[in-house]
C-alpha cells in the first residue's frame, strides 16, 4: 500500500507543531517559577493550593490582629507601672505627713500629691492606635463633642470659683473655642443641700466672656454672681453664705477650657473591648471606673484616694489628723493591691499574645512551603526537561527536512 506524501507532510507538522508548544509551555512555566498557572493545568492541586491560599491570609490577619494588641497591651502594662510608682509616692507622702510638723510642711506634701494626681489623670486618658486604654470601648474621634475617659468639665458644689485660665476678653467664643451655640445646667444648694435653682443656660459664637458673666448673673436670679478679671479669667461666688453651685452639663466643654474645678470625671463606659486571637478573647480596653474611680461622683478607686489624701494633708477633713493619714496609707496599700492584680491579668494577656504570635508565624511558615510544593516548578529539573524537549523539537525538525528533502528524480 503507497502512503501518500500529504500524509507523511501532516503527520511530521503536528509533531514539530505539538513539540514548539511543549517547548514554549515549559518556557512559560519557568519564567513564571510555577508549574499550575491554570485551573486546567491541574484542577485537584489548583484547588488546594487556593484553600491553603485562603487559611494563609486569615493567619495573617491574626497576625496583624495579635501585633496591634501586643503594642495596646504593652502601653497599658506601661501605665499601670507608672500608677504603681505614683501610689508609691503617694505613701511614702502621706507617712510623712504622719510626722510632719507644721502646716507649712503638711501643704507642701499635699502640693506634691495634687501633681501626683494630675499626673495620674493624664494617666487615665492614655490613648493607643485611635483608642483610649481606660474608655471601655469609647474610641477616640477628631471632635470637640467627645469626651476624653476623665475630663474636668464640671464645677461640682462650690461656693466660689476662679477659672484656672483666662481668655482675651476682646474675642467672642466662635474664634477661641470655634463653636456655634453650647449650654450648661447651673444648679444652686442651699445650706442643706437642697436644689433651689436648676437653669439652663446658652452661650452663642458671638459671645464674649463679659457676655458670659452676664448671663449667668441675669439667669441665676442673684444666687450666684459672676464677674471677668481684666486678664480674662471668670469667676463665680455665691452671693448667699452656705450656698453652693454647680455647673454641669457643658455641651461644648469651654468649662473645661477655663480648667473646671480640679475634679475631673469619668466619660468613658462600663464594656470591656476585647479582640479575637486564635479563638481566645482577649482584653484591651479596660474601663477606667475599675482602677481611678470617679472622683466626682466619689466612686472608690486610684484617684478619689490621691484626692482623699490631698484634702487630709490640706487639713480640710474633720478628726485626728494621724489616724486620717493612716487610713489613707490603708487605702493606697488596697489600690495598689488592685493594681497589682491588673497589671498580673495583662501580663498573663501579654504572655498568650505573644505565644499566639509565634504559633501562628510557624503556622503561617508551614502552610507557606506546602503551598510552594504544590504550585512552585522545581527548576532543576524544568532545565533538564527544557533541554530534552528543544533536543526533541529540533530532532523532529531534521527528520521532517530529511523525509521532505526535494530532488529531481522524486519531483520527475
Amino acid at each position: 500500500m503507497r502512503v501518500p506524501t500529504k500524509f507523511l507532510f501532516d503527520t511530521r507538522q503536528d509533531a514539530i507543531v505539538k513539540n514548539q508548544a511543549n517547548v514554549f509551555d515549559l518556557q512559560k512555566r519557568i519564567s513564571s517559577g510555577l508549574q499550575i498557572i491554570r485551573p486546567s493545568d491541574n484542577p485537584s492541586q489548583y484547588s488546594l493550593a487556593r484553600t491553603i491560599q485562603v487559611r494563609i491570609s486569615k493567619i495573617s490577619r491574626d497576625l496583624a490582629d495579635s501585633s496591634q494588641v501586643s503594642g495596646i497591651l504593652q502601653a497599658k502594662e506601661e501605665a499601670l507601672s507608672k500608677l504603681s510608682d505614683i501610689l508609691a509616692k503617694a505613701k511614702l507622702n502621706a507617712e510623712r505627713g504622719i510626722d510632719a510638723n507644721s502646716t507649712e510642711e503638711l501643704l507642701s506634701l499635699a502640693s506634691s500629691v495634687d501633681e501626683l494626681f494630675m499626673a495620674a489623670v493624664e494617666i487615665a486618658n492614655t490613648s493607643i492606635n485611635g483608642r483610649y486604654l481606660f474608655g471601655g470601648t469609647k474610641v477616640v474621634p477628631n471632635s470637640r463633642f467627645f469626651r476624653k475617659p476623665y475630663e474636668d468639665r464640671e464645677i461640682i458644689k462650690q461656693e466660689n470659683w476662679v477659672a484656672q485660665k483666662g481668655v482675651d476678653p476682646s474675642q467672642t467664643f466662635g474664634n477661641i473655642f470655634n463653636i456655634k451655640e453650647g449650654k450648661f445646667k447651673l444648679e444652686v444648694y442651699d445650706d442643706t443641700g437642697n436644689t433651689v435653682l436648676s437653669k439652663e443656660i446658652k452661650y452663642f459664637d458671638s459671645d464674649r466672656i463679659s457676655d458670659l458673666a452676664n448671663r449667668i448673673n441675669s439667669e441665676g436670679l442673684g444666687l450666684v454672681l459672676a464677674s471677668v478679671s481684666p486678664d480674662g479669667k471668670l469667676q463665680l461666688l455665691s452671693s448667699t453664705p452656705g450656698f453652693k453651685f454647680s455647673v454641669m452639663e457643658d455641651s461644648m466643654g469651654i468649662f473645661a477650657d477655663f480648667g473646671g474645678d480640679g475634679i475631673p470625671e469619668y466619660h468613658g463606659n462600663d464594656e470591656s473591648f476585647s479582640v479575637e486571637i486564635k479563638n481566645e478573647m482577649v482584653e484591651i480596653g479596660t474601663p477606667g471606673k475599675e482602677i481611678f474611680g470617679d472622683p466626682s461622683k466619689g466612686i472608690n478607686g486610684i484617684l478619689p484616694t490621691l484626692k482623699n489624701l490631698s484634702d487630709i494633708l490640706k487639713q480640710k477633713k474633720e478628726g485626728n489628723l494621724q489616724e486620717l493619714l493612716r487610713s489613707a496609707v490603708i487605702d493606697i496599700e488596697k489600690a495598689y493591691e488592685m493594681l497589682n492584680s491588673l497589671r498580673a491579668k495583662v501580663g498573663e494577656n501579654i504572655s498568650f499574645t505573644q505565644k499566639s504570635q509565634d504559633f501562628l508565624e510557624f503556622v503561617k511558615v508551614q502552610n507557606t512551603i506546602t503551598k510552594s510544593q504544590i504550585e512552585e516548578i522545581d527548576m532543576a529539573s524544568a532545565s533538564v526537561d527544557l533541554t530534552l524537549r528543544e533536543s526533541v523539537l529540533q530532532a523532529s525538525m531534521i527528520v521532517a527536512v530529511r523525509a521532505f528533502e526535494m530532488t529531481l528524480l522524486r519531483f520527475l
